[in-house]
């Protein structure tokens, strides 16, 4: 969305205007301005959004005293289940009806905008409130967060809880500077470093790469898919700086989304740094539900990689992404379990072994790349793969 002028006018105005407003009046003018401005981009599929949202809303209750929820539980399943079902319809049904060519049913593909930011959070709410460890607020309180539009399209995937407990009632000088501050940040990110420094340089090296793998040098393809990954990073990083710092002008602090990836040790660092909302909504409802039930790391590390990766897209590139990651992650677990036989651990912590792992985790993150660089030129999985072993002079 930052790409519309309209965005930035939107955003500036009803910023302006939110801190004239008395406080009660605050949320439900966010929440009116962000689903008026999402639903004149695509009406249908923001009007489907809000059913679900009233649903979700009026649904999903605490548990009752002495009752341990059992009562609602269903029901909450029921929604979460059928949100999650509408998710998969938008990721995996577009794929196979261009495969099928069939203008029957891609008429019945709307997709909208933000769909997987929007499930991810509702799912989190469900969970959440049943569970008893977050207190329902307002309606108004609630359609704001699940609308809020700096945030709607490319995230963060903001926790309710962290939402109502960083919400500011006075308008004051220093979240304003803040906020555009990061908004500069984003711009300069994704306007100039991306576009201006970077596009071009990976326009003219995907030309060679997708033309003839061959003859590419092993230093050209590695060249390629780190300059791929930075391109992504800048990209998506101002995404999330833009909407950060689009909510601080409203008096809301958004989680941050990356911290410095660049700088990781290892593995294991990395997701901590990289994509943070979806890596912590993805360890909660899938990583340690998967251990609680089957005890097993390796099989709920999988399942989390697989999950983040058909959250992005229901493609074999991204599926393949997933396993990649979930390899290595798993090769990680496993060293780190073999240091603490061993009693390693102090050793590696030593700061020339420790940051000697920098090095080695960005040549692991920049493989990662010929899955997303192939992806974005229409090409499959095994593309992906000839990229990846080509590093390796294969």
């Amino acid at each position: 969305m930052v790409l519309l002028t309209s965005f930035w006018c939107v955003l500036f105005a009803s910023a302006a205007l939110f801190w004239f407003l008395p406080p009660r009046a605050r949320l439900p003018f966010l929440s009116l301005v962000s689903i008026g401005f999402l639903g004149w981009l695509t009406w249908l599929p923001v009007a489907i959004l809000l059913v679900w949202v009233v649903l979700f809303w009026f649904g999903v209750r605490g548990p009752e005293p002495g009752s341990e929820g059992k009562p609602h539980r269903s029901f909450h399943y029921l929604l979460i289940l059928g949100v999650l079902g509408q998710l998969a319809w938008f990721k995996y049904l577009p794929p196979l009806v261009a495969a099928l060519a069939s203008t029957e049913i891609e008429a019945l593909v709307i997709v909208p905008l933000g769909m997987s930011f929007f499930t991810f959070k509702l799912v989190h709410y469900a969970f959440e409130v049943s569970r008893g460890t977050v207190q329902r607020a307002g309606f108004a309180q609630f359609t704001s967060y699940m609308f809020l539009f700096p945030i709607f399209t490319a995230g963060p995937i903001e926790r309710y809880d962290h939402y109502l407990a960083n919400q500011e009632s006075r308008w004051s000088l220093e979240s304003w500077s803040e906020g555009l501050l990061r908004i500069a940040k984003g711009v300069i990110k994704r306007f100039f470093a991306a576009e201006v420094l970077l596009r071009p340089v990976i326009d003219d090296l995907t030309v060679d790469v997708l033309a003839d793998l061959s003859v590419l040098s092993v230093w050209e393809v590695w060249s390629y898919l780190a300059l791929t990954f930075l391109y992504i990073y800048m990209d998506f990083s101002a995404y999330s700086d833009i909407g950060i710092g689009g909510s601080r002008l409203f008096g809301l602090r958004i989680a941050e989304n990356f911290r410095f990836p660049l700088i990781a040790c290892d593995i294991g660092d990395f997701w901590k740094r990289w994509h943070m909302s979806l890596s912590r909504w993805c360890q909660s409802y899938v990583y340690l539900p998967t251990m609680g039930v089957t005890r097993k790391p390796y099989l709920a590390t999988y399942a989390t990689f697989l999950v983040m990766g058909l959250w992005h897209a229901g493609t074999l590139n991204r599926i393949g992404w997933g396993m990649y990651h979930a390899t290595g992650t798993a090769v990680f677990i496993a060293w780190t379990q073999v240091k603490r036989r061993r009693r390693w651990k102090k050793t590696f912590q030593r700061p020339l072994l420790r940051y000697s792992g920098i090095p080695i985790t960005m040549m692991f993150i920049t493989g990662s790349a010929a899955f997303l660089a192939a992806e974005a030129e229409g090409q499959g999985l095994s593309a992906s793969i000839r990229i990846l072993g080509r590093l390796f002079a294969l």
